[in-house]
């Protein structure tokens, strides 16, 4: 078990070992719930790609952005975006 320090704004730092195991980058987001008294983290699929796709359209606005690039970027994204969408707006 690793323990974790609370910061006077709430905040805590995940062991980089409990990063590395769950593949939690910079970026992604947790679900977070209360089990038993516990505090439970989860990682939520798919969001550090949703970043990853932020950022090239915030480096590239609509004026200079190179199509197939952009095109080459999205065949990488390991989910469909359209799926993806539909799913966003359930929730």
């Amino acid at each position: 078990m690793k323990r974790v320090k609370v910061t006077s704004k709430g905040q805590i730092t995940l062991p980089r070992s409990l990063r590395e195991k769950l593949n939690i980058k910079e970026g992604d987001y947790l679900d977070a719930s209360i089990q038993n008294k516990s505090l439970l983290f989860k990682p939520v699929p798919g969001t550090h790609d949703v970043e990853v796709i932020r950022e090239h359209c915030k480096k590239y606005n609509s004026e200079k952005a190179d199509m197939e690039e952009t095109r080459q970027i999205l065949k990488k994204v390991p989910f469909s975006l359209s799926e993806r969408a539909s799913k966003l707006r359930e929730e």
